[in-house]
C-alpha cells in the first residue's frame, strides 16, 4: 500500500513538472525554461574551471541586484548563454570574466543577466545530460503512461473485491 502511494505521489510530482516546463516553454516563452522560479542550464565550457567545469548543471536565480563576485549567467548578442563571474560593475554596465579566462567579456547592460547561479553539480549535470537523450525521454513518458494504466486497473479491482466482501457479508 505504501508502495502504491509513493508511486502514485512520484507519478504526480512528474506531471506537475511537465505540466510546468510546458508551461514556461509555449506560453510565457521562457529560453531557459524556468522551473518554481529557478532555470537550469549545463555549463559547455571549462572557461569558469576550477570553480565550474563543462558538464555541471547550475541553478540560476532572478536577483533585482547583482554584485561584484557573483557568478552570473547572461544572454549575449550572438544569443548564446555565458555563465561568468562580475568583476567590475558601473551604473548598470557590468564586466564579467570567466575564471579560467584571461581576458575580460564585453561590457553587458544588468538587464541581459538571466539569473545568479545559486547552485551547481557535477553529478546533476551529467544526469541531466543523460535524461534528455531522445530514447531516455521515450522510456520515461513509457514508465508514466504504464503506472498511471496500472494504477488504475488496482484501483478497479479493488473496487471489485470490495463489493464482492460487501455481498458475501450481505449472504
Amino acid at each position: 500500500m505504501k508502495k502504491d502511494i509513493f508511486k502514485n505521489i512520484l507519478i504526480f510530482l512528474l506531471i506537475i513538472i511537465l505540466i510546468d516546463i510546458w508551461y514556461s516553454f509555449f506560453i510565457r516563452k521562457d529560453n531557459p525554461i524556468k522551473l518554481f522560479g529557478k532555470s537550469f542550464l549545463i555549463v559547455t565550457t571549462d572557461s569558469m574551471k576550477p570553480t565550474i567545469n563543462a558538464g555541471e548543471l547550475v541553478v540560476i536565480s532572478e536577483k533585482s541586484k547583482y554584485e561584484l563576485g557573483d557568478i552570473v549567467t547572461y544572454k549575449d548578442i550572438d544569443n548564446f548563454y555565458i555563465t561568468h563571474r562580475i568583476i567590475e560593475i558601473k551604473d548598470n554596465q557590468i564586466t564579467t570574466k570567466g575564471d579560467g579566462n584571461n581576458i575580460n567579456d564585453d561590457i553587458i547592460n544588468q538587464k541581459m543577466i538571466k539569473g545568479k547561479v545559486i547552485f551547481h553539480s557535477k553529478i546533476l549535470g551529467f544526469f541531466v545530460l543523460y535524461l534528455l537523450k531522445p530514447f531516455v525521454i521515450v522510456y520515461i513518458i513509457i514508465f508514466i503512461i504504464i503506472s498511471l494504466i496500472d494504477f488504475y486497473i488496482k484501483k478497479e479491482r479493488r473496487e471489485i473485491k470490495v463489493e464482492e466482501i460487501k455481498e458475501n457479508i450481505n449472504n
